[in-house]
């Protein structure tokens, strides 16, 4: 085994605290923009994220090879950069054309699509840089996201609410905040920037590149359903909805970041009590913003745009299908861990194929498969029957939350039996009945303290200090009724001691 010297509870945390920043920016970033750009703007906005993110399949062709190698002591990070800046040229040209057909497709503005076309060479740099220090130094990828967030809030709120660029100010905003975490990775990483150009790993790479391709276009395939409610609707105005709601439910991401380092810890040393301790420290953060997202849909909501509110049921159910997202991604970093294969590069497609690299996305295409094909026969009664938009988003939503059950379930049964890990039921029990205890006290805070003012100026005082007694309440109660959490606590302040000093 190799002596690894990533620090998973140190990354973690750090993961996570940047994570709570960059969530606290991103949300005034957001109200910024769903506040100054109308619905069908706001629409073209979500769609451009999903055309962007469908290129993203190219990425894994050299971020996945590039974490595994680092991970386990290879030289490999000029090599990662040279081979990447190739691929993002391929991805440019695909991007390209998807542009101009859903412009002329669904009457979008071609000058705002191709303008959105920078983000893929810059996503391509970024996403290698970022595989190259998660191999290494975990944390790394976080400050990334620091400087992301430092650069986004400023030049967002110049371009969009003070000059009022609307769309275009959002696209440049997100290039320049997107070019800054490039510059922060490239420092962090440089010292596994390094060693020659090897064309033989290139080459390796890319006769094994159907794998990770594999693995990414059951996510690419996940995404195409923005564009088929986009067709089937020939309206923005349910991506809207859709949009403003996973701004709140994605919240609970953050709580993947505890994770952070585990990947890389158990490629290069396969303990599990890492993997167990992390899920312990997941599910800590993860169950009470799952309440939160719930708890706080409709004031949420009503921070980013008024118009919006009529999406509360849609937020409830995307929580929940994050919550079993976040979970299922922790029990895929166990089974691609513990995995070593690749560690000889003479193994065969069959080896391959056996492996648990193929056997993880084969389950996500199940659940991909069954989602999309659910979602087409909704979209084919969509056409003789009259439905409203936002009713269109709940029931897109709820068909999105039963396909994640039995995957994630599936998932579970695999992990616990084949690697034996111990599954928290004592802490996942309590963290749940504080997390019950402390919504049940916030939402009749809400229900009797908040009112809904228009201006977010008089309504965010308001809603702050019930946040925080939330937070106090959560948190409090834990450290009195768990032990393992008051050293949760003392561990935290260690780390950060050792850091410091």
């Amino acid at each position: 085994m190799i002596l690894s010297n990533i620090r998973v509870t140190y990354s973690g945390f750090i993961a996570f605290g940047a994570s709570v920043f960059s969530s606290v920016t991103g949300l005034i970033f957001v109200i910024i923009v769903t506040r100054q750009l109308e619905p069908e703007d706001f629409g073209l906005w979500t769609l451009i994220g999903s055309l962007v993110a469908y290129i993203a399949i190219l990425h894994p062709i050299i971020g996945y090879w590039t974490t595994r190698e680092i991970a386990r002591g290879e030289k490999v990070g000029r090599t990662s950069i040279f081979s990447s800046g190739f691929l993002s040229g391929v991805g440019f040209l695909i991007y390209s054309g998807i542009a101009i057909y859903v412009s002329y497709s669904l009457e979008a503005d071609l000058l705002v699509l191709m303008l959105a076309s920078i983000l893929v060479p810059i996503s391509f740099l970024n996403n290698t840089l970022g595989s190259i220090c998660l191999g290494f130094k975990p944390q790394a990828v976080s400050y990334g996201t620091v400087a992301f967030e430092l650069g986004k809030l400023p030049v967002g709120f110049l371009l969009v609410y003070v000059m009022q660029l609307e769309i275009i100010g959002v696209l440049i905003t997100l290039i320049l905040a997107t070019f800054m975490r490039t510059i922060v990775l490239m420092v962090l990483g440089k010292t596994q920037i390094i060693g020659k150009i090897r064309f033989d790993l290139i080459r390796t790479w890319m006769r094994l590149s159907w794998l990770p391709v594999y693995q990414k276009a059951a996510y690419i395939i996940r995404r195409l359903d923005v564009l088929i409610i986009s067709f089937a609707t020939g309206s923005f105005i349910g991506l809207a909805f859709w949009g403003a709601s996973l701004a709140i439910s994605n919240m609970i991401i953050h709580s993947q970041l505890i994770f952070q380092g585990l990947y890389p810890k158990l490629l290069a040393t396969g303990k599990k009590e890492f993997a167990e301790e992390s899920l312990k420290r997941t599910l800590f953060f993860a169950i009470p913003l799952l309440g939160a997202s719930i708890i706080f849909a409709k004031p949420g909501l009503h921070i980013l745009n008024p118009l919006y509110v009529d999406a509360v049921p849609v937020v409830i159910l995307l929580s929940i299908t994050t919550f079993l997202s976040s979970i299922r991604e922790f029990f895929y970093k166990i089974l691609f861990g513990y995995e070593n294969v690749d560690i000889d590069k003479k193994a065969s497609f069959r080896d391959y194929i056996k492996s648990k690299l193929f056997f993880v996305p084969t389950l996500e295409y199940v659940f991909t498969g069954s989602y999309i094909a659910i979602l087409l026969v909704f979209m084919i009664l969509l056409e003789s029957n009259e439905f409203s938009e936002i009713l269109v988003v709940i029931i897109w939503s709820m068909i999105l939350l039963l396909t994640s059950i039995p995957v994630t379930i599936y998932c579970f049964i695999i992990v616990k039996k084949e690697y034996s890990i111990s599954i928290p039921i004592k802490e996942v029990t309590k963290y749940s009945l504080v997390t019950i205890f402390a919504s049940i006290i916030t939402f009749l805070l809400i229900e009797n303290t908040l009112t809904y003012h228009d201006s977010i100026f008089d309504f965010l005082p308001e809603l702050i200090p019930i946040m925080l007694i939330s937070g106090i309440i959560y948190f409090g109660l834990i450290y009195v009724v768990d032990k393992p959490t008051r050293k949760l606590y003392i561990n935290i302040l260690n780390e950060f001691k050792k850091k410091w000093h």
